[in-house]
């Protein structure tokens, strides 16, 4: 891959990014289905397929660093301890301080609750204090139970030098990478069926395994697209093509064998889409909420809770059409709240420590998200 090659797909990832909030997005929706009893998702094959979306998400994480990777590599300034450190700073302290914020409101409002045994469990808080709840660590989803997808990632990133290695020495040429990790999908998924497991829907049951056909996938579009770049015209084109596949696909309720290796097309399409010349890879909502994604995924939960609690206290039982709207609310909600953990927690805190880690000397060498 020349300099040349790297350099056609847009440096700042916009519109992946972007994708990367969609995603998330999706997976929020999809957490909605059985609220006010309104089964959105048993009216909506969208809504009930919304866990996919982690899946995606991964893809797009996977690609993302192993273009800032190549990149680096390249220029002689790659340093893994710094990618690890500023990962960790980047979405540690926000899980870390909305699990202090449930901790101190159980020890407000008692734990005497059954919805408090049922969801918080002390046995649990270990393993989440240490990052580690998607490794299989826990015997169920508990406390800010969303984080598993950023310990999922977290996993990723540890065991990025043998991806690396897999992706970019081993299989020598990208569409092998491609094809080998929609292959290595399709294995686990069938594994993990006989099993009695969804494999795409796998959190606390180990859900880090998710990320290893992703993040291999990530890394051989990555040198898909640098390798073999398209005109913005033909890979909007394959891009919107791959949405229409997915989002069909998920109203029809089709398996996840069929829906997980259209990612696979969307984040190539989308990688070669928004150049420079288009000014898309500039437009500022894209950028932005491409930085937002992680707090919408960590704050979610806690949103929910007391949005509901208090809509409640408010409005008593709502039903038909005042229950689709109150629904409806809550996700500018979560919006609104993840803005402001954004700005006020997450980005200062990660400025903070980059710039005060071991690694501040080579800080630089990776960017952030």
């Amino acid at each position: 891959m020349s300099a040349n090659q790297a350099a056609a797909v847009p440096s700042d990832g916009a519109p992946l990014r972007a994708l990367q909030f969609l995603a998330i997005a999706w997976v929020v929706l999809n957490q909605f289905r059985f609220h006010l009893g309104l089964e959105a998702g048993a009216k909506s094959g969208l809504v009930a397929k919304g866990y996919i979306g982690a899946g995606l998400f991964l893809v797009v994480s996977g690609f993302l660093v192993f273009r800032r990777y190549d990149q680096l590599r390249r220029a002689g300034r790659f340093h893994y301890g710094s990618l690890l450190w500023r990962r960790l700073s980047f979405t540690y302290p926000l899980h870390l301080a909305i699990l202090a914020g449930m901790i101190g409101s159980l020890a407000l409002r008692g734990l005497g609750e059954p919805f408090h045994r049922a969801s918080f469990h002390f046995s649990d808080l270990p393993a989440n204090l240490l990052f580690v709840q998607a490794w299989g660590a826990v015997s169920t989803d508990s406390w800010n139970f969303p984080s598993w997808l950023v310990s999922a990632e977290w996993f990723a990133y540890l065991a990025f030098p043998f991806t690396a290695w897999a992706a970019l020495k081993a299989l020598r040429s990208p569409v092998l990478a491609v094809a080998a990790s929609i292959a290595l999908f399709i294995l686990m998924f069938v594994g993990a069926s006989r099993l009695g497991i969804l494999f795409t829907d796998m959190t606390t049951q180990v859900g880090a395994l998710q990320t290893i056909p992703a993040f291999l996938l990530g890394a051989g579009l990555w040198r898909l697209a640098a390798e073999h770049p398209l005109p913005s015209a033909g890979a909007a084109a394959i891009a919107l093509a791959a949405t229409a596949w997915i989002v069909c696909s998920a109203l029809l309720r089709l398996s996840d064998l069929i829906i997980w290796p259209a990612f696979a097309p969307l984040v190539f399409g989308l990688a070669n889409f928004g150049e420079p010349a288009t000014g898309l890879s500039r437009w500022p909502p894209l950028r932005g909420l491409g930085r937002l994604s992680v707090a919408v995924l960590l704050v979610y939960l806690p949103v929910d809770i007391v949005y509901f609690r208090v809509a409640h206290l408010i409005f008593g039982a709502r039903h038909g059409l005042d229950a689709w709207a109150l629904l409806a609310g809550v996700f500018p909600a979560i919006l609104l709240v993840a803005i402001a953990a954004y700005h006020l927690v997450q980005r200062p805190i990660w400025l903070w420590l980059i710039r005060r880690g071991s690694f501040q000397a080579r800080a630089g060498a990776v960017t952030g998200r």
